[in-house]
């Protein structure tokens, strides 16, 4: 029988149903709750449905004895810390004995005095709950350790004797009852032995006595020799004063010590590379710099960007991308240690300038002059093909460098100097050097004042547009026009668009421009055409930023559908360069714009590197001879067999044929023969603006 358990709850084992009545009587008037058990197999099996507080066990019983069923009781592991108080009648000094042999906790007689019985329950319960607080506060604080990586050690002066706490000994493999200082000694990294040594030799005088220090020590792992631990600790004196120990705790903080390292070594260098990083750069040029003026050297800083790098990371991953990055440091540091060999006094740093730019610092005798040759040298070095994660890879670098010479000694002179000469490198092409000169910075000061100015351009209506006539090679009656943009500023004055258009894409301002320059050339075509000048055609430049937005031909078709133009009158322009960057994107492209119905015109032909083969798979309909052609017919006979053949292509893939920059009569009369379509240049007309064109238009004169 088992009582509902509502406190702590007290279990009688007695064959005697009276002496079992009698006890539950007085336990529950005590405000116990109460188990019964009529003898030790009993007790046994109503074990596994309860966890009493304490157990009640008469000795003498049948089936199973008290002492027998103790004994089992301990075995248990649920049963080892609950306490047991044994009751017997039996006499003599042996069965008390026996009783506490078989694990009791303690033992009365019968027949029971129930007044001493209650007092004796309730001094065991209130020792059982202090133990159990007690573990598991011991617990909780073994567990709060185990999480700090704490560990208790005292130094015994009086026996001159360490004690470690038995994890601490297992951590260092030491016998806990025999630990020596000498041992500790020994276990101490070489550097930190001196001073550990030091410390220990302060025990005359505590004062001197670090309460807080690190320390390394030989931890004799298969995977780890060494760890770092903090080292806390306080004094211990007797009651006349004197220093009898000193006691602490060791703190493993190996982790965090790397962590910091870690850190440490990010604030400095770069994570993929190993060089240092920018900001670690510039700190250290300052001591180079100091360095070439006491040698009388000479300092050189060299800016590094790969060219088009981001293309390797859209198509193979920044993986592969991150591979390329570690195979041009690579060639960058085998680079400079042939240039020290050549040059014994040389001294360089390297570091990682941001993405895909590096930077290179040398400093030597005045004897080396980092020139063009040896910038060049370096490029090469990074533009041998190489292979990575299975692929052939072949790069192009710009690098701009600036001199002492050039700087007077001034770091903040000598960065801007070098990334100014980068600059204007990467603005000439791909795989070009620039020495930095006077004539960059006043570049660079224009150009920031570009930027400055085209912000305010569209807002304030500085923005125009100009249109160059197209003219019937066979009748010169204008059959269309070239919208082309001018801008025209209060105090800089009318700007070219090879200044301003690069500008413009780099700032990421061309897709507002350009839709402006869209919309303005429809409402005036729209209006041309609402004049009678019904088969006017008008061709827009689009830029290859411009070509590369999805959106263009969503855009194209907004600007057609609000103006009310015939979209086959509409022609856009695009140079040889944009539509062979991307050849699967241009055709995908241009097939939207032929659903709109717009015409497609290929300017500047014969400049870049279209093939015949890709010409055939664009939806083309026109192509516009470059001016550099043109420019010396027809005396020279090169460009008289280009242009012939370039007209005759043309011709075979049935493409309408315009010739830009004519200015000569001669040039025109040997294009007229050759079959061109139409032509453009001065000889005709400049551009001129809207209503300038106007009157051309309306005047209903030949042009020729």
């Amino acid at each position: 029988m088992i009582d509902h358990v509502e406190s702590q709850t007290i279990l009688i084992v007695d064959d005697d149903p009276v002496a079992r009545m009698v006890a539950a009587a007085h336990l529950r008037k005590e405000g116990y709750a109460v188990a019964l058990a009529e003898n030790g197999a009993v007790f046994l099996e109503i074990l596994q449905d309860i966890n009493p507080d304490l157990i009640l066990l008469d000795v003498d019983m049948p089936v199973l004895d008290g002492f027998s069923a103790c004994r089992q009781l301990r075995s248990l592991h649920s049963g080892k810390a609950v306490p047991v108080l044994m009751m017997t009648g039996l006499e003599g000094d042996n069965s008390i004995e026996e009783a506490y042999e078989a694990g009791a906790t303690d033992f009365i007689a019968k027949p029971v005095n129930w007044t001493l019985l209650k007092q004796r329950l309730r001094f065991m319960l209130r020792a059982v709950n202090a133990m159990s607080d007690l573990v598991e506060s011991e617990s909780r604080l073994a567990k709060a350790q185990s999480i700090a990586g704490l560990d208790y050690w005292r130094w015994d002066l009086v026996r001159e004797k360490m004690i470690f706490s038995d994890k601490l000994a297992e951590r260092f493999n030491f016998n806990v009852n025999s630990i020596t200082v000498q041992q500790l000694v020994d276990r101490v990294a070489e550097a930190d032995r001196p001073r550990v040594t030091q410390i220990l030799q302060c025990s005359n005088d505590p004062t001197s006595i670090p309460a807080d220090f690190e320390v390394t020590l030989d931890h004799r792992s298969d995977t780890e020799e060494y760890k770092v631990f903090r080292v806390q600790s306080e004094l211990e004196y007797d009651t006349q004063g004197a220093l009898v120990a000193i006691e602490g705790t060791l703190q493993d903080i190996t982790e965090r010590k790397e962590a910091e390292a870690r850190i440490q070594f990010l604030s400095r260098f770069d994570r993929l590379t190993g060089f240092q990083n920018r900001e670690s750069f510039t700190r250290v040029m300052y001591s180079l710099i100091g360095e070439c003026i006491r040698r009388d050297g000479c300092i050189a800083l060299v800016l590094i960007d790969i060219d088009r790098f981001v293309r390797i990371n859209d198509i193979y991953g920044h993986r592969t991308g991150d591979e390329v990055l570690l195979e041009v440091s690579r060639r960058i540091t085998a680079f400079v240690d042939q240039l020290r060999q050549e040059v014994g006094d040389l001294r360089s740093e390297v570091c990682r300038w941001g993405g895909d730019k590096f930077g290179l610092a040398i400093c030597c005798s005045s004897s080396l002059d980092c020139n063009v040759d040896v910038t060049t040298r370096l490029m090469d070095c990074i533009s041998a093909p190489f292979r990575v994660n299975g692929h052939e890879v072949s790069l192009t670098s710009c690098i701009g460098y600036a001199r002492v010479v050039d700087t007077n000694l001034d770091l903040g002179t000598l960065l801007r100097n070098a990334e100014n000469a980068m600059r204007n490198a990467k603005r000439q092409g791909r795989n070009i050097v620039r020495c930095y000169d006077d004539s960059m910075l006043e570049l660079t000061e224009r150009r920031m004042t570009l930027e400055v100015e085209l912000r305010k351009a569209l807002p304030n209506e500085q923005f125009k547009l100009h249109y160059q006539p197209r003219i019937n090679a066979k009748t010169k009656c204008i059959v269309g026009a070239e919208a082309l943009l001018r801008w025209e500023h209060p105090i800089l004055g009318s700007l070219s668009p090879v200044e301003f258009i690069p500008v413009l894409e780099e700032m990421g301002l061309i897709h507002e421009v350009g839709a402006w320059v869209m919309e303005a050339a429809c409402h005036q075509l729209k209006t041309w055409h609402n004049c009678g000048f019904s088969d006017f055609v008008l061709s827009v430049n689009l830029s290859a930023v411009q070509f590369r937005d999805i959106r263009l031909a969503q855009e194209i078709g907004a600007v057609i559908s609000r103006t009310g133009i015939t979209p086959e009158y509409l022609e856009f322009e695009l140079t040889e360069t944009a539509i062979m960057e991307d050849v699967a994107q241009t055709q995908a492209t241009l097939a939207l714009l032929k659903e709109i119905g717009v015409q497609l015109a290929v300017d500047d032909f014969g400049t870049g590197y279209s093939s015949l083969g890709y010409l055939r798979s664009f939806p083309l309909d026109t192509l516009k001879v470059d001016r550099t052609f043109v420019s010396e017919l027809p005396g020279n006979s090169s460009d008289r067999s280009l242009t012939s053949a370039i007209i005759a292509m043309a011709r075979s893939l049935s493409l309408h044929v315009v010739a830009e920059g004519i200015e000569t009569q001669a040039q025109a009369e040997f294009l007229l023969e050759k079959q061109c379509d139409e032509f453009q240049g001065f000889l005709y007309s400049k551009p001129v603006d809207g209503q300038a064109f106007d009157a051309l238009l309306k005047s209903g004169k030949s042009l020729g």
